[in-house]
């Protein structure tokens, strides 16, 4: 219909901008999303090149498993007792069922395009985490910012930490073409250590060395194969180790908690005993910063505090070595959660334990069809209390991994199939020779032990337009 106005390119350049629209909107906006899956869908209805969409649909094998698994979600009502929430997370969905088919249905973008869509998408990764970096910075207390998490001011932290590290696979894609991909490679690695995101750098991690394998695999140069492995292990064992060894910290005088906290209220504006800013109880955050410190828990080492460290303090900085940021900071705070943290609650590794604990005990007793597409969320809070759960009540959720979800939603050929997409994945990329495509699928696989990667509106759209996108040989 609309060649007739417009020419016989007009829904191909249609495609190419719905495809912009879901590369920057999963970076900084949901409305773009939206719109991207509206646009896209009245074009390929406008479009209505329906042979050509079967021909597509039919050659095209990740795409159809992509669909089976949707199908799961439907197929799960028939045994589901909450029907209303089933329903609700079938709404959800919608972007695992349409995303692929707008990519999927439409022909492979031109090389040109492609480089394009690339290009927008790093540009959209620069812009948004320079304002996250200055806001955070310089400007916390205006933005009312307190956790290190609240710097992605777009989006969930979680999904943009990985957006970056797929920036990085880009920029490192593209670095013979021009030096300003390589200082965006530093942009991108700095821009991940100092946000902390375990997420994001789990998915550096495998852009790095998934590159250097890739690059040793393909010059047969087995002796830096070796090494890599070596190192890679090296890299394993030492932060085992580290994370192992238990926090010892030295008391080297008698603790005066009245004079502690009488102190501490002359110079802060948060009381004590109350919570810091992280909802914390803030005489245990003093406190545990004091001992990192000095050791002292008295008067005297409160007055020797500086003013940056009591505003660290009151931002819920519970260490001397947390204040220091970076990827030295997360491994020491996952090391204090494994040895000396009593309750999982706001303790994001030990909650995950503990989700992940409740969502096996409940896999044991319905392993084999789950319980049904809207009775997750009940059966998690009927097992959180009748095991007496740890966990605050709002720190009850979901189980935070995503094949454990899908197992104990659909059962376990829901849980095969999820694996099957991902396996059929990398293997296309591997025949393709598309690396970077394989880095993607590779951290699919990995960010989904931690997270439950589909049940947000940004997590969907970026599963679903990479997978799609990848399922076809891409122009380079």
């Amino acid at each position: 219909m609309l060649q007739r106005f417009f020419g016989p390119g007009i829904h191909s350049r249609i495609h190419s901008f719905v495809l912009g629209l879901f590369l920057v909107g999963m970076v900084c906006s949901k409305f773009l999303m939206s719109m991207g899956l509206l646009l896209g869908t009245l074009n390929l209805l406008l479009e209505a090149d329906f042979k050509n969409y079967f021909r597509r649909l039919s050659e095209n094998r990740l795409l159809l498993f992509l669909l089976l698994f949707y199908g799961f979600f439907w197929l799960g009502l028939f045994w589901t007792q909450d029907l209303s929430a089933g329903f609700d997370l079938i709404r959800k969905q919608t972007s695992l069922l349409l995303i692929p088919l707008i990519i999927g249905l439409h022909a492979i973008p031109s090389k040109r395009s492609t480089k394009s869509l690339i290009t927008l998408f790093l540009a959209t990764l620069v812009l948004s985490s320079a304002i996250n970096e200055v806001v955070y910075h310089f400007f916390p207390s205006a933005f009312h910012l307190i956790d290190i998490r609240d710097m992605s001011l777009f989006g969930s932290h979680i999904r943009y930490g990985i957006l970056i590290g797929f920036g990085l696979g880009f920029c490192i894609e593209r670095i013979r073409l021009h030096w300003i991909y390589g200082v965006l490679s530093l942009w991108f690695l700095y821009y991940t250590f100092d946000s902390q995101v375990l997420s994001g750098l789990i998915t550096v991690a495998i852009v790095l060395f998934g590159t250097l394998f890739l690059w040793a695999y393909k010059r047969r140069q087995l002796v830096a194969f070796a090494g890599l492995i070596s190192l890679l292990l090296f890299l394993v064992v030492g932060i085992g180790f580290y994370l192992a060894k238990p926090i010892h910290y030295r008391e080297v005088c008698k603790p005066q908690t009245h004079e502690l906290l009488a102190a501490w209220n002359k110079r802060s504006a948060l009381k004590a005993p109350g919570l810091d800013m992280r909802q914390q109880q803030l005489q245990q955050t003093l406190e545990r910063y004091l001992m990192s410190k000095s050791g002292c828990l008295n008067a005297q080492a409160v007055q020797q505090l500086s003013p940056d460290e009591i505003s660290a303090i009151e931002h819920g900085v519970a260490d001397v070595h947390e204040g220091n940021g970076g990827l030295v900071a997360r491994l020491f705070g996952l090391r204090y959660q494994l040895h000396q943290a009593t309750n999982p609650s706001d303790h994001s590794l030990l909650e995950r334990l503990e989700y992940w604990r409740t969502a096996a005990a409940l896999i044991s007793k319905n392993w084999f069809i789950g319980v049904g597409t809207g009775d997750l969320d009940a059966e998690m809070q009927q097992q959180y209390r009748s095991e007496k759960s740890l966990l605050r009540l709002d720190r009850r959720l979901r189980p935070h991994n995503y094949y454990l979800t899908t197992w104990l939603t659909f059962g376990v050929f829901g849980f095969l199939l999820l694996v099957l997409l991902l396996v059929q994945f990398i293997r296309k990329q591997w025949i393709e020779q598309q690396w970077m495509g394989l880095l993607i699928g590779l951290t699919f696989c990995c960010t989904f032990f931690i997270e439950d990667s589909l049940e947000t509106q940004m997590g969907i759209t970026i599963f679903a337009f990479f997978y799609a996108f990848y399922s076809r040989r891409v122009q380079r």
